[in-house]
């Protein structure tokens, strides 16, 4: 296929390493999945997540027209 007809998907992915009570844990969102983690590990991270999607939104901005650097820089303004 083509360069020019490639959809690209992106997400975020958010990884707990900190789980010590054998659950598995895993929420997926419309452009986002939370994996493992504590509980309270996983919601922290879920929560970032959903801040840094509406200040994407609230911005007009796409996940999938940003670069690297892009999103770096502007995680950074949310943070």
């Amino acid at each position: 296929m083509p360069e020019a007809n490639r959809k690209k998907v992106i997400r975020l992915l958010g990884v707990g390493f900190d789980t010590d009570d054998g659950h598995i844990r895993i929420t997926k969102g419309e452009n986002y999945d939370v994996l493992m983690g504590s509980d309270e590990s996983h919601e922290f991270i879920q929560q970032l997540i959903q801040k840094i999607e509406a200040e994407l939104k609230a911005r007009g901005l796409k996940l999938d027209d940003m670069t690297p650097e892009e999103f770096s820089a502007f995680v950074k303004t949310v943070m």
